[in-house]
């Protein structure tokens, strides 16, 4: 590393030359007025044979820059602009060479308009995070000067453009380097542009007459929720009953989006609404509960009722199978198990001259080992793949990838994915893939390099290493969602707030939510009394709802008043599994170990990793997930290691709300305020119960289950619970029921994040 003093700077090309002075003035002086400072570079420049006006552009151009970049910084003193040196700031830029911004001007080599290190210090700062926001018009002025070949220092007015150019080395006045030019244009492709309009591929789903039954292979990011959401719309333009439609996906976000786009695009039509949007859940509930009451046992076990009706040919159900015009299934893929038998026994149940457009891709089919399915294996998508009476067909375009080396990850992978080589081969084959197309491969889940942002992902093999993650991040203070397991959701908090305090059978009306409202401690801001009212009435089913009902549709765990995270702000952390149907322009994929074992399924390991790579739209970061953080207890608790190990918990299992208003209150002001929690023992005698309680006293809820033996084994193996190492993290709307299944309440449950800690200081190598 060499230093840009003075016996070097008559070497630099005229801007850098001009930019090293003014550096080397505004150090020495502390302060130079902006007009002083132009005036000298422009002496310079003349002096070294540039006519007076391009002098002064130029030396009106590197001030402008360097003030952009964030070299200099400026003031106003007694009226006059005036220039200042700032604090040392490095960046992390390409091929791990830093920007060096502020400081000691002698320090670093030249590097554009900047400086340059080699030396990467601990408190390095992320090349996204320092550029910041950047416009379409940014980047569209970006690639006007790489297509030139050249950068006309004077003639880029945008600051991003300018931090772009300098951040990748680029000389202004001289040939743009053909790595720097190819490294900022897989940075920051061209924006897509005609985006809505539909593909040639799609096309030729989207328009096929209502009657075909489709099998559509359509691989990340080709458009499968797009192609979905059109073919309802072309269907329902061309006249097919739109309350007859039924559009199955595999998540509840999905089943938003596309609801939402699809009475968007058809909000023309007075005719248009009915058109059904949900999951297989919520499709199994709705056609069991319109012919009675549920049964108890959850989710599994309607699928199990809704499958043997139609299996069965029960003729209620299959007069309620009778309206369903034409059938749309989205990610066919992970349709496994019960699921896939029931969605295969509907689709059997329905008339010949019944549509089904079934979209998936057997190369992110990553519920192989979760199915649960006796009787056979695989998945929907790929069991009518080859049926005869199918068309099959494929969407070929990449809709979302804007890198062209992610774009080239993903063909290629999903060319060895669909091959007949070794299992083990193909999953080390791919790793090997990541860590060449990766934007940086060795990424620190805690250190500086990942760009820590609302739209950024952190995806994980599983939920164990992911909620482990979280515990970490949380203790380092950083910002983060964190995306609930498996069914796990968080119900509106304000829909429990209402309700909480009235008994089953009482109906809720405007001056409760009004009297309700006034209670609420801190008061939702910018709410409505009458819409709050609309609300509980979209759930209550009636003008007048009823808790009866907001009950029900709660345990429905409609789209519209829950979400799948935890969390107000930065990255989400997730399990791979979990960020299906999701995508980010930055996501680090955090690699867990190579699996060790003769019942390892290689397949569905690489598919898993191909899955979470494929979220990525821009770029793609690694970092490597810390094996053997958590272990499973006999009773499917998990457990952390080490010194700050105990019993990881997170969401709301395992509590049961306490009876009346004062706790549900004192739940909504726990989600608002997140303070630190304990389990305790409240009350005298050997069954004394365990409540959570926050570290003011406030009780919040009640220990029911598994986790009271958890807790109790806790207590005496280490002498006691450790207080204040859980955190409050929200609240969310639940049903009360008793043993019997009737409903007791409608309240709030904290959701917690954090680890249950003994007292002793030693490893939790002794917990369940």
């Amino acid at each position: 590393m060499q230093n840009t003093g003075v016996d070097t700077v008559d070497a630099l090309v005229p801007g850098q030359k001009l930019a090293a002075q003014l550096r080397r003035d505004v150090h020495d002086l502390g302060a130079v007025p902006t007009s002083r400072a132009i005036a000298g570079l422009k002496a310079v420049a003349v002096a070294d044979g540039m006519t007076g006006s391009a002098a002064e552009q130029q030396a009106q151009a590197v001030v402008s820059a360097l003030m952009a970049c964030g070299d200099l910084g400026s003031g106003k003193s007694y009226g006059d602009r005036v220039l200042v040196k700032r604090r040392s700031v490095a960046v992390l830029v390409q091929g791990g060479r830093c920007v060096l911004l502020g400081g000691d001007p002698l320090q670093g080599e030249a590097h554009g308009l900047l400086r340059s290190t080699d030396l990467i210090p601990s408190d390095v700062t992320s090349f996204l995070d320092w550029v910041g926001e950047v416009s379409e018009a940014d980047i569209a002025r970006l690639w006007q000067v790489l297509d030139a070949g050249v950068w006309p220092l004077g003639e880029i007015t945008s600051d991003a453009a300018t931090r772009l150019l300098c951040g990748a080395g680029i000389v202004p006045e001289q040939p743009i380097a053909g790595e720097a030019s190819a490294w900022l244009r897989e940075y920051f492709p061209l924006p897509r542009t005609g985006e809505s309009a539909a593909d040639p591929s799609q096309t030729a789903v989207i328009e096929r007459p209502s009657s075909a039954r489709q099998i559509v292979t359509a691989g990340p990011g080709s458009g499968k929720t797009h192609t979905a959401t059109e073919r309802v719309i072309h269907l329902v333009k061309q006249g097919v009953p739109p309350a007859g439609i039924r559009l199955i996906t595999f998540t509840r976000v999905a089943a938003e989006e596309v609801g939402r786009r699809v009475s968007s695009a058809l909000a023309e039509f007075t005719y248009s609404g009915g058109v059904t949007c949900g999951t297989i859940d919520s499709l199994a509930w709705n056609l069991v509960t319109t012919l009675g009451n549920a049964p108890r046992g959850g989710h599994e076990r309607i699928i199990r009722v809704a499958r043997k009706a139609v299996s069965d040919g029960e003729q209620a159900m299959l007069d309620l199978l009778a309206g369903i015009s034409h059938l749309v299934i989205d990610e066919a893929q992970d349709i496994v198990g019960e699921r896939r038998v029931f969605c295969r026994a509907l689709i059997d149940a329905l008339p010949e001259s019944v549509g089904v457009t079934i979209l998936g891709d057997g190369a992110q089919a990553i519920y192989g080992t979760w199915a649960g399915d006796k009787e056979s294996s695989g998945s929907l998508h790929a069991e009518l793949r080859d049926l005869s009476g199918w068309e099959n067909r494929s969407l070929t375009a990449n809709h979302r990838t804007k890198s062209l080396g992610l774009r080239q990850f993903f063909g290629q992978a999903r060319a060895l994915l669909e091959s007949d080589s070794d299992p083990r081969a193909t999953y080390l084959e791919i790793r090997g893939m990541l860590e060449e197309v990766a934007t940086d491969a060795n990424v620190s889940l805690t250190g500086p390099v990942f760009p820590w942002r609302d739209d950024s992902l952190i995806l994980f093999r599983g939920r164990a290493a992911t909620e482990a993650a979280s515990v970490r991040l949380t203790r380092s203070a950083r910002v983060h969602r964190l995306k609930l397991s498996g069914q796990t959701s968080v119900c509106d908090p304000l829909v429990g707030a209402i309700c909480a305090g009235h008994g089953s059978g009482a109906a809720i009306r405007l001056e409760h939510v009004r009297r309700r409202l006034a209670d609420l401690h801190p008061a939702p801001l910018g709410l409505i009394e009458e819409d709050v009212l609309a609300d509980l009435q979209s759930l209550g089913n009636g003008h007048t709802p009823r808790l009866q009902d907001i009950a029900d549709a709660v345990e429905r765990e409609p789209v519209g008043h829950t979400r799948d995270h935890v969390g107000t702000a930065g990255p989400l952390l997730g399990s791979i599994h979990g960020a299906k149907g999701r995508e980010a322009s930055n996501v680090l994929l955090m690699l867990p170990p190579v699996p060790i074992g003769d019942d390892v399924d290689w397949l569905e390991e690489a598919r898993v990793l191909f899955v979470g790579a494929t979220r990525a739209s821009t770029h793609l970061y690694l970092g490597k997930a810390q094996p053997g953080l958590v272990r499973p207890g006999k009773n499917g608790s998990r457990w952390l290691r080490g010194n700050g190990g105990g019993l990881l918990l997170s969401g709301s299992e395992g509590l049961r709300a306490l009876d009346g208003l004062a706790p549900a209150l004192s739940v909504w002001e726990a989600g608002f305020r997140q303070p630190n929690c304990s389990f305790r023992r409240v009350g005298t005698g050997e069954e004394t119960p365990w409540h959570l309680v926050t570290d003011g006293g406030d009780l919040l809820a009640q220990v029911d289950g598994l986790l009271t033996d958890d807790l109790d084994h806790i207590e005496a193996t280490r002498g006691g619970l450790a207080p204040g190492t859980l955190r409050v993290v929200g609240a969310t709307t639940v049903v009360d029921r008793r043993k019997d299944g009737r409903i007791q309440a409608v309240t709030l449950l904290p959701v917690l994040q954090g680890v249950v800690q003994g007292t002793g200081k030693r490893d939790n190598q002794v917990d369940q």
